[in-house]
């Protein structure tokens, strides 16, 4: 019982570094492939996915984006 729970510990800790290698290879390629405004509006958006909190002022957007307020 103990050896299974150990095994799924593990395939599931495995399982999750390998996804979060996936999405981090994802965004790599978008910051590489975008225009400036793209690379903000993808940090801003990461940062916020993970759950990074703000320690200044709130970033001009890129001209042209519409914005909404968070709720």
């Amino acid at each position: 019982m103990l050896t299974a729970a150990l095994v799924t510990a593990a395939v599931l800790g495995v399982a999750k570094v390998v996804r979060d290698w996936l999405i981090l290879r994802q965004v790599r390629a978008a910051m590489d492939a975008g225009t400036s405004e793209d690379r903000v509006r993808i940090g801003m958006r990461l940062a916020e996915a993970l759950g990074g909190g703000q320690s200044g002022p709130a970033p001009e957007p890129p001209a042209g984006e519409a914005v909404t307020p968070p709720r």
